[in-house]
């Protein structure tokens, strides 16, 4: 992945490990960017590391619940109800064009 913007803040995330604005600031390019994996992967390489592990598990659930409601935002909607006078209009229409057909066929004996 070639983004400096992700490269900068990802250098000032382990600069400041303890900063949460930096954690926040690289999440948020992450979703705009369509980069959750790639940060992901940053952060699970630092889960084994002793000193890191508890803020970078903190970040991965972070990012799993940022990808969640991301897949969520894009869900389609439930199709909603037809309204009651459409319903009826595509009845009309449909008795209209029986009848108009019933003529055609049986009228000219």
């Amino acid at each position: 992945m070639n983004d400096p913007v992700l490269d900068a803040l990802w250098k000032r995330v382990l600069d400041a490990w303890d900063d949460a604005a930096t954690h926040r600031a690289l999440l948020e390019h992450a979703v705009r960017q369509q980069l959750l994996p790639e940060i992901a992967g940053r952060y699970r390489a630092l889960t084994e590391d002793p000193e890191k592990a508890a803020v970078a598990k903190r970040q991965l659930d972070r990012i799993v619940a940022a990808a969640t409601e991301l897949l969520l935002s894009m869900k389609t909607p439930k199709p909603g109800k037809v309204p009651l006078p459409v319903t009826l209009s595509a009845f009309a229409v449909c008795g209209i064009l029986l009848v108009w057909l019933a003529l055609a066929i049986w009228g000219k004996h």
